[in-house]
């Protein structure tokens, strides 16, 4: 499963062409900021769709980059998604340690026990606000609806699921470690591409485990069934 989903960018033919691509709208952002992460989200929008919706990540086409126009708006909702999701955790954490525990001295046992405590609280309530978010993501990708990003039978339906909770550490474990390496790979401008690929990596990994728990469940159909098609390179 892990190989599955590690070689999973360089399915289909050619092998690196969507890695070279969205490593090279990373690069592009650095002089126009918005666009080419607006198409890299859509790009990731058509990679959890076509993950969720297959029994095995080997069965799952690698998305291709065309068409442009339906990608973007793709990218649009996803990236609107996370604003939504993540505007509560990041203003917790902003107001909660750049407020009150800014001016507690650590040192102190009394006031490093404030401290501690604290700061694990807004920890963990920060966590628990953000991460229904790569559910609600898979669920805007396969219905391409912001109205997804909210339905409590697809969202409930993945976060009580343990598969989902794995998959999630891991996707995060893996884009906290490129974060980690992004700086000294780009000393030899391998970095743009390195992000991409483990975007794409914790993309796959979250829409598989989603997938599986909505079909364990038995939703995902009927109301809640894929709209639109992506386009694929074929293997």
């Amino acid at each position: 499963m892990i190989r599955s989903l590690l070689a999973y960018p360089f399915r289909g033919s050619p092998r690196v062409d969507a890695v070279l691509v969205g490593g090279g709208l990373h690069l592009l952002a650095v002089w126009l900021p918005l666009v080419p992460f607006v198409a890299v989200a859509g790009y990731l929008a058509r990679v959890l769709a076509a993950t969720a919706a297959v029994d095995r990540v080997d069965d799952a086409n690698r998305p291709g980059w065309r068409p442009l126009r339906p990608l973007l708006w793709d990218g649009v909702r996803l990236l609107t998604t996370c604003v939504g999701y993540l505007i509560v955790p990041t203003v917790l954490l902003v107001v909660t340690l750049g407020g009150p525990l800014e001016r507690v001295d650590p040192t102190g046992t009394t006031d490093g026990l404030i401290f501690v405590a604290g700061t694990t609280l807004t920890t963990l309530l920060a966590f628990a606000a953000a991460y229904p978010l790569p559910a609600a993501l898979v669920a805007v990708a396969r219905e391409r609806s912001l109205r997804a990003a909210v339905d409590r039978t697809l969202i409930g339906t993945a976060t009580r699921d343990a598969g989902y909770l794995v998959a999630t550490l891991f996707a995060a474990a893996g884009l906290a470690v490129g974060a980690g390496v992004y700086g000294p790979l780009n000393a030899v401008a391998a970095g743009f591409f390195a992000a991409f690929y483990i975007e794409v990596v914790a993309a796959a990994t979250v829409g598989k485990a989603t997938g599986r728990a909505w079909e364990r469940q038995g939703v995902g159909g009927g109301d809640h069934a894929v709209v639109g098609d992506h386009a694929v390179d074929e293997p």
